[in-house]
């Protein structure tokens, strides 16, 4: 599911259809909370995590689409299990 989610907002950066980008994020990153993505007890990830979500929420803002693509690419992916990429 969230593999699907991240490719779906990358496609939507490239494909240039910024309007969708936005409430993506923010339930992608709902998504991955809700879900338990990773142990919520593991003090650096969830600082890595919320360092990545400010990021990507700064990248929104200043309407910087492939940073923001980048972030959660490079950054958002290393932080999840592998397992959910495996497909």
């Amino acid at each position: 599911m969230l593999p699907k989610r991240i490719r779906q907002i990358q496609n939507d950066i490239f494909a240039y259809n910024i309007e969708l980008v936005p409430a993506q994020l923010s339930n992608l990153m709902t998504s991955i909370i809700d879900q338990g993505a990773f142990d919520m007890r593991d003090i650096n990830r969830v600082q890595r995590f919320n360092q990545i979500m400010q990021a990507s929420l700064e990248a929104l803002q200043n309407k910087d689409y492939l940073l923001l693509a980048d972030l959660i690419e490079y950054e958002l992916k290393t932080i999840l299990p592998d397992e959910e990429f495996m497909a």
